[in-house]
């Protein structure tokens, strides 16, 4: 039962992620309901057709022109559509980030409108085949008043479309987006922890540790079916890598308190999900991954794009802000007896993965190394602790130094320099940074 489960789990993470789940479900929604109408008017609405004048067509051969007009002029617009959704995925992968493509396929506003596409089209080919030649009374024409306002409601969809895939073609709308699932899911472990404090991580040095059996990258548990086999064997586990991580067979993947028999361990194993996708919306260390992949390719030369870059570093100095509120764990089950803890990149390695990369890119402009440093000072100002504060002053010394070797301008130094000591002003409990700049002209 628990493989099962398994599969289930990892074959429903594929599906919402594929460009065909929604439109299947709405397509199958629209054939239901064409269905309902034929069966009414087989039925119900059969003796009072004659006496109906609402509009409705009576004619096989008018009933003909009108349905296969719709199936042409559908299927037009849909391959025009679509194309277009081609277009944005390959403009998308080519100037910001391979990895935002998921995120683009599973937009939720492009399977309605393809759904809805499929759906009148199959819709009017089922209300041809019901037509019968020179008898008026088998003419579906509720059927067909409903493909007509279908049809109407396609036009306005794609409307609708042509202004949604224009906003998708900017950058600003895709890292906005990709922002805002990122702070979503921030917000909602903000909200977990103010509900009920994290307990510590426990001392697991001495607990059992079982090593990953499959290679691939960590992106997702099926928290449910490892709670219910760790409440049945009164046992807790710590997962030893963080999301994202790529994990080669042989790498400590988890450590149990208590030593369980192979089939458990088999379950539990098999609980663990690794494929390809990254959405932003399933953990936010993917949506830190994406912002800055599109802010290292908006500084590259072909793109040649500081604003935003800058843009990206403002966004996640946000990010980081709300990330340093939550502590460096989480744990699971909400409630109950804790079973569950989930390792999370800490704060030094999500600011190496972020600022590490664009100090490097963004070396030689001067406005990007400021907005560094700026989102230093912001972040100093969030800072609640000296742990916190350290780490951040590391960072900050790291961009100083890369602009000590990159920067020749003494004006540009001098900038540098007067960011430093701004910055300084915010720390309260860590020793100020050495303005190893000021001074020089």
């Amino acid at each position: 039962m628990s493989a099962l489960t398994n599969r289930l789990f990892r074959l429903y993470h594929r599906v919402i992620g594929s460009i065909a789940f929604y439109p299947t479900l709405i397509a199958l929604g629209l054939v239901c309901l064409c269905l309902v109408t034929i069966v009414l008017e087989m039925t119900w609405l059969q003796p009072y057709k004659e006496d109906l004048d609402l509009g409705l067509v009576k004619n096989a051969d008018n009933a003909r022109l009108i349905l296969g007009t719709l199936v042409g002029g559908i299927i037009s617009l849909m391959v025009f559509s679509f194309s277009m959704v081609m277009v944005v995925l390959n403009s998308a992968a080519s100037s910001l980030s391979p990895r935002v493509i998921p995120g683009l396929i599973s937009s939720r506003s492009h399977q309605l409108v393809l759904g809805v596409y499929l759906g009148t089209i199959i819709d009017s080919l089922m209300l041809i085949s019901t037509i019968q030649e020179g008898a008026d009374i088998n003419v579906p024409s509720l059927g067909i008043f409903l493909a007509l306002g279908l049809g109407v409601v396609c036009l306005c969809l794609f409307v609708y479309f042509i202004r949604s895939i224009s906003l998708s073609i900017q950058v600003d709308f895709i890292l906005n987006r990709v922002y805002k699932q990122t702070h979503a899911q921030l917000q909602q472990r903000c909200e977990r922890q103010a509900r009920r404090p994290l307990p510590d991580w426990p001392d697991d040095r001495r607990w059992l540790t079982i090593r990953a059996r499959r290679s691939g990258y960590f992106k997702a548990l099926n928290v449910s079916a490892a709670q219910a086999l760790l409440d049945e064997q009164d046992a807790c586990m710590t997962v030893q890598v963080h999301y994202g991580f790529f994990v080669m067979p042989g790498h400590p993947l988890i450590r149990l308190d208590r030593e369980l028999d192979e089939r458990c361990v088999e379950q539990l194993l098999d609980c663990f999900d690794f494929y390809v996708e990254e959405y932003a919306h399933r953990h936010f260390f993917f949506g830190f991954k994406q912002i800055v992949e599109i802010a290292v390719r908006a500084l590259s030369p072909g793109i040649n794009d500081p604003g935003t870059a800058i843009k990206a570093i403002d966004m996640m100095g946000v990010l980081f802000a709300e990330r340093m509120k939550l502590p460096a764990h989480d744990v699971a089950p909400e409630q109950g007896v804790p079973r569950i803890y989930f390792s999370e990149l800490d704060l030094h390695h999500l600011l190496h993965l972020a600022f590490g990369a664009l100090r490097c890119y963004g070396r030689n402009d001067l406005q990007v190394l400021l907005t560094l440093l700026q989102a230093c000072k912001n972040l100093l100002f969030s800072a609640t602790d000296l742990d916190s504060e350290r780490v951040l002053l590391r960072h900050a010394q790291a961009i100083v130094e890369q602009a000590a070797t990159s920067l020749e301008g003494a004006l540009d130094r001098q900038a540098v320099a007067e960011a430093v000591q701004s910055l300084n002003q915010a720390v309260r409990l860590a020793e100020p940074l050495a303005n190893s700049l000021a001074g020089e002209s």
